[in-house]
C-alpha cells in the first residue's frame, strides 16, 4: 500500500467498518482476518496488506470490501463488491482507467458520453454488470497512454518555457579587450 492507500485504510475505511461490524478498530487480528476473507472471496493470494504479494489489485478489492461492509444497505457498493468479486484484477483495471480517463479529460460530461459502456457512467460497471476483461484491458492501456502522453507533452513545454530567456532581456554584446587603436605620431 502506498501512503495515501494507508490513510485511507486506518483512517477512514477500516473503522468505519469497524463500527458497523462493532469490531474494535485496534484489534490487528481482526483486521488481518478481514483481509485474509476478502482475499478468500476474490480468490486473491492468501495474504494480509503488509505481504509483498499484496498488489494495487489486491488494494482495491480490500477498499470495496470495506466500503460494502461500512454500508450494508448501499445497493451501488454492494454491486461493486459484487463485481469486483466476479474479476477483481479486471474490476481495478476498469477503476484504474476511469481514473486517466478523469485526469485527462475532467469530471464533466458530454454529450459524446451518452452511449458509452452501456449508457452507464463509467467502465466500472453497473449493478451486477460483468465485465469484459479484454475490452477493460485495452480500454486501460489506451487511455492510460493518452493520459500519460498528455503529462509528457506538458513537461515539455514548461521545460521549454524555462529554458527561453525572457525577450526583455537582449543577450549583452560581447566584451573586446583590445585597446582602441590611436594613431599617435612619432
Amino acid at each position: 500500500m502506498t501512503p495515501g492507500e494507508r490513510n485511507e485504510y486506518f483512517g477512514r475505511l477500516w473503522p468505519a467498518a469497524c463500527a458497523v461490524c462493532d469490531w474494535n478498530p485496534k484489534d490487528d487480528a481482526q483486521r488481518r482476518a478481514v483481509t485474509i476473507e476478502c482475499m478468500r472471496l476474490v480468490r486473491g493470494p492468501m495474504a494480509t496488506a503488509s505481504s509483498a504479494a499484496f498488489g494495487p489489485d489486491e488494494v482495491t478489492a480490500l477498499f470495496t470490501y470495506l466500503r460494502h461492509l461500512a454500508d450494508p444497505a448501499s445497493l451501488d457498493k454492494s454491486a461493486r463488491w459484487v463485481t469486483c468479486q466476479e474479476d477483481y484484477r479486471t474490476f481495478n483495471r476498469a477503476k484504474q482507467a476511469d481514473w486517466h480517463e478523469r485526469e485527462l479529460y475532467g469530471p464533466g460530461k458530454n454529450k459524446l458520453d451518452r452511449n458509452r459502456f452501456a449508457g452507464k457512467a463509467s467502465a466500472a460497471g453497473g449493478p451486477l454488470e460483468t465485465l469484459d476483461a479484454d475490452e477493460v484491458r485495452k480500454r486501460h492501456l489506451t487511455v492510460a497512454s493518452r493520459h500519460q502522453r498528455k503529462q509528457r507533452q506538458e513537461r515539455r513545454a514548461g521545460q521549454d518555457l524555462a529554458s527561453q530567456t525572457p525577450a526583455s532581456t537582449a543577450p549583452a554584446a560581447p566584451v573586446r579587450n583590445e585597446s582602441p587603436k590611436v594613431d599617435v605620431p612619432f
